[in-house]
């Protein structure tokens, strides 16, 4: 038996044999592997740190280069009367009631104090500006609606535009902020993710360039909405469940529109249609209108959610409502105007828009009239039909053709869920095309869609006496059902 000579030789006696255990007092070879593992972990941590870091400055900055993407305007500051900006005398021709007049301007007024749509004359909102007198083309009925539904509703942030769709004439033109120290962060003239209502352009291109009709059937798996990828990138034919075209369209199928985006319609051909719509162009307004921009991406992916309106396109509420008009007055996409004269102190008209300047073709009138079934299909049997019938399932509009195109997503600048609906309405030779945004944060109480309805009844129903006539004819259509 080995002899032990002190406690230390005993140890070693003990251990002697066994599995030597690693720890923090090993000898050095272990020390320099726990050196290793620890500068790994730390600079492990530099790198998805400073990965992290970089991408939320290049997220940040880009974002406040964007200031113009929902920002809306700072508030603004109203003239009092004896402040009110000299507008220069311009130059005329010999003959008073020519288009000769210069708005340049009016333009760089307009470019600091909004319009005042509160004086209402002979059946017009008038406003003076100097020794000048504006006359708008705003319906007051459409206009006074609007404001009270946004009122009545209580909701945070709400946008209207509406358009006479033969003529480019805006008849409503309002926003509303419940908090009024608020009002910059919405506006008719920025732009805002669009949600669906980006579909319309989608079906267009399908229609006009693929040949789509409303009971072409599209196949996929997973519900109606949602964005899971592996059910978006499947091949077009794969899926157990089926939708036709307009249902889809009606319906607001996220993942059929995805894959009509991607499989069919392609990334140019996209792109193409959404600058057809005078998205990325410059719609003239006299108001310093911002460009709709709409971004198409290589990556089928994100292809896909463009096209269905999840990313990448950001629209104004004007260019959402001249959509709808393009859909009604057969493929013609007109450049909107809100002034209808100006007239001087001494009565001289000064300036008097006559005529309808057409921007763009973007789509043919047969690409219209399916795309205004489809628009109807929303109404009647789509995601629009609660804004639209009554719980007794009455619908609130008869005698009045209806459709139209929701958008639901979320959104920033103002933060909130936004509620978007552009469609028309129609009865006999009087038409009028809406965009109606609702921007509600956490719940909402009304959509735009319900704003739109309300609006619409407004216009078609109380508006003349032929208005009363066909109020008659609603309340017994209704008391019948």
């Amino acid at each position: 038996m080995e002899r032990i000579k002190d406690w230390r030789s005993y140890q070693k006696i003990l251990n002697r044999g066994r599995k030597r255990r690693f720890n923090i007092r090993a000898p050095y070879h272990d020390h320099v592997i726990l050196k290793t593992i620890g500068f790994s972990f730390i600079f492990a941590l530099v790198v998805i740190g400073g990965f992290k870091l970089f991408s939320f400055t290049r997220d940040y900055y880009a974002t406040a280069k964007e200031s113009g993407i929902g920002t809306g305007i700072k508030p603004l500051r109203l003239l009092k009367a004896e402040k009110i900006l000299k507008v220069k005398t311009p130059k005329i021709s010999n003959n008073p009631a020519t288009t000769n007049f210069s708005l340049s301007a009016l333009k760089k007024y307009f470019r600091k104090y909004p319009p005042e749509f509160t004086r209402i004359k002979n059946g017009r909102y008038i406003q003076k500006i100097g020794k000048y007198t504006v006359i708008y083309t705003l319906d007051p009925v459409v206009q006074k609606e609007a404001e009270k539904v946004f009122v009545r509703y209580n909701v945070p942030f709400g946008a209207l535009v509406a358009v006479d769709p033969e003529t480019g004439a805006i008849l409503g033109y309002v926003t509303y902020a419940r908090n009024k120290q608020e009002a910059g962060e919405i506006s008719n003239l920025h732009r805002y993710r669009p949600g669906s209502i980006v579909k319309v352009v989608t079906a267009s291109a399908a229609i006009e360039s693929k040949g789509f009709s409303p009971a072409f059937n599209i196949y996929f798996n997973g519900g109606l909405y949602g964005t899971n990828k592996n059910y978006w990138m499947q091949n077009i034919n794969t899926g157990y469940n089926k939708i036709s075209f307009k249902l889809a369209f009606a319906k607001s199928c996220d993942i059929a529109f995805g894959k009509i985006a991607g499989f069919y319609v392609g990334k140019n051909l996209l792109w193409q249609y959404f600058n057809k719509f005078y998205f990325n162009r410059k719609i003239p307004f006299i108001m310093g209108l911002k460009e709709s921009t709409a971004r198409v991406p290589v990556k089928f992916y994100s292809l896909e959610l463009t096209g269905a309106g999840f990313k990448n396109v950001r629209i104004t509420p004007i260019l959402a409502s001249l959509i709808s008009a393009t859909v009604v007055n057969g493929g013609k996409l007109l450049e909107p105007y809100i002034i209808k004269e100006v007239i001087g102190s001494g009565g001289k008209v000064y300036y008097r828009h006559t005529g309808v300047k057409i921007l763009s073709n973007p789509i043919t009138a047969y690409t219209a009239n399916i795309l205004k079934q489809m628009m109807m299909a929303t109404v009647v049997s789509g995601i629009g039909r609660p804004d639209f019938y009554n719980g007794y399932n009455q619908y609130l509009l008869p005698g009045i053709l209806t459709g139209g195109k929701t958008g639901t997503i979320s959104g920033k600048n103002p933060t909130g869920l936004y509620q978007w609906f552009t469609g028309f309405g129609e009865e006999g030779n009087k038409k009028i095309a809406i965009a109606a945004l609702v921007v509600e944060h956490p719940i909402w109480q009304i959509t735009g869609g319900g704003v739109s309805e309300k609006v619409l009844y407004s216009y078609f129903f109380k508006n003349n006496n032929e208005g009363k006539n066909l109020s008659h004819k609603r309340n017994v259509k209704l008391a019948q059902r």
